[in-house]
């Protein structure tokens, strides 16, 4: 009964355009003076600060504040360049170097919708100038972006290790096996639409600009070597990695590149601090409800609902959860709100924590991009200033990829654990 309650009025709280943090905290509190247990609203309080306080947590706004700093500066670019110097001259090259572009930008930033408003607009006129089509480059760029959410060091990935009680090494590693899939996947696409609509290659670069790109390229590259070197090498944890990458960023950007300047780091930080304090409000009121939840035994409750639904039944209706969540409200939200209470009940009926993480963050990658309501089609509105229909038929074919790409990690899960498990 309690959770029924505090379900339902989340969802009205919501519904009546209420923020996602004061609809968690206004069902919980409503809850909790209807249905007790009888103790001071000073626990309820207590939780919240609980909720916040643990290290790792740590990475996740100081991986923002890096993004922002990369989101301003010259790394996008450079990494474009450099991507189409090693596969422009193919056929689908330009679009491959797309692709591969956003995944270097996402072990960079981690945020996807950095990815759409960073490497979108210096792709696009490119790729409408060499015949690949508007529908087909938009839905392309924004299908690309997701791929911020899974090449580590995606802040869901953190998110959802913190809440979790996961290694987030080790879901870093499970999210990139899930990417490096999904780009062999619309690289493959890629291919067969340039050779369908006979887009030729670009005239192959020379070696001498391939090194010159490379070396200009080489600081942008050197920051995805630092967080993986950093981390898996043990020198770094996750959060000593975030400091170092911020640093690392602010460094290159300032005194390298100098696109950013000394005195725009204080600006870039204001921006940050914004999203940063919005999200960690609304980790402490997850906490608390979380916390609600678990004393009145709800994930107890569920875990004796599915006890005799098989694991891959299980599977598909926590997809089904988190993409239409995904579709609704940002995935960070979601993350925060929704696994500390599946996680239970899945590993009760044996499913691994880190498979799970790996299925859970895609499926919030795919409902950034997924009609009504994903964050992403909103920001590609603006970005190349586009209807919001065109956007949604662009899109749609890629979704389709993407969810191939969710079955096969649901429904194979080696997939995404035989790496965390080979560098164990």
């Amino acid at each position: 009964m309690p959770a029924i309650i505090l379900i339902v009025s989340a969802i009205a709280l919501i519904l009546l355009a209420f923020p996602i943090f004061l609809s968690v905290l206004g069902a919980t509190l409503v809850t909790f003076e209807t249905m007790g247990p009888p103790m001071t609203t000073q626990v309820l309080a207590q939780r919240m600060v609980e909720g916040i306080n643990v290290f790792a947590l740590l990475a996740v706004p100081l991986f923002i504040f890096a993004a922002d700093i990369i989101g301003r500066g010259q790394i996008g670019r450079r990494l474009v360049e450099l991507m189409e110097s090693f596969v422009g001259h193919r056929r689908g090259g330009l679009a491959i170097a797309t692709v591969l572009a956003c995944a270097f930008f996402g072990a960079i930033s981690g945020i996807g919708a950095a990815a759409v408003v960073s490497i979108g607009p210096i792709v696009y006129p490119a790729m409408l100038r060499a015949g690949y089509g508007r529908g087909f480059t938009v839905g392309l760029i924004l299908s690309a972006s997701t791929l911020a959410m899974l090449i580590p060091p995606g802040v869901a990935m953190i998110l959802y290790s913190v809440q979790t009680s996961t290694s987030v090494a080790a879901v870093f590693l499970a999210g990139l096996s899930a990417g490096a899939i999904y780009i062999v996947l619309v690289s493959c696409w890629c291919v067969f639409h340039a050779w369908r609509h006979g887009i030729e290659p670009q005239s192959r670069v020379s070696w001498r600009e391939t090194l010159v790109r490379l070396r200009s390229s080489g600081w942008a590259l050197g920051l995805p070597v630092l967080i993986f070197g950093g981390i898996y090498s043990g020198v770094f944890t996750p959060t000593e990695a975030a400091a170092a990458a911020c640093v690392y960023a602010a460094v290159v950007e300032t005194m390298i590149y100098r696109q950013v300047g000394v005195s725009d780091l204080f600006r870039i930080s204001q921006g940050s601090s914004i999203m940063i304090a919005t999200l960690l409000i609304l980790i402490s009121v997850g906490g608390m409800m979380t916390w609600y939840m678990t004393i009145q035994q709800v994930p107890a409750q569920i875990s004796s609902m599915l006890s005799g639904v098989p694991a891959g039944g299980v599977l598909a209706m926590i997809n089904v959860l988190f993409l239409v969540a995904g579709m609704f409200i940002d995935p960070n939200s979601a993350v925060i709100v929704l696994s500390p209470l599946i996680e239970p009940s899945a590993h009760a009926i044996g499913l691994d924590g880190v498979h799970l993480g790996a299925v859970i963050v895609f499926n919030l990658a795919i409902g950034m991009i997924t009609p009504p309501f994903g964050l992403n089609i909103f920001i590609a509105i603006t970005t190349f200033r586009l209807s919001y229909l065109v956007i949604v038929r662009s899109v749609l074919p890629f979704i389709g990829f993407a969810l191939l790409t969710l079955a096969l990690i649901t429904y194979f899960p080696v997939l995404t654990t035989w790496l965390p498990r080979l560098l164990a």
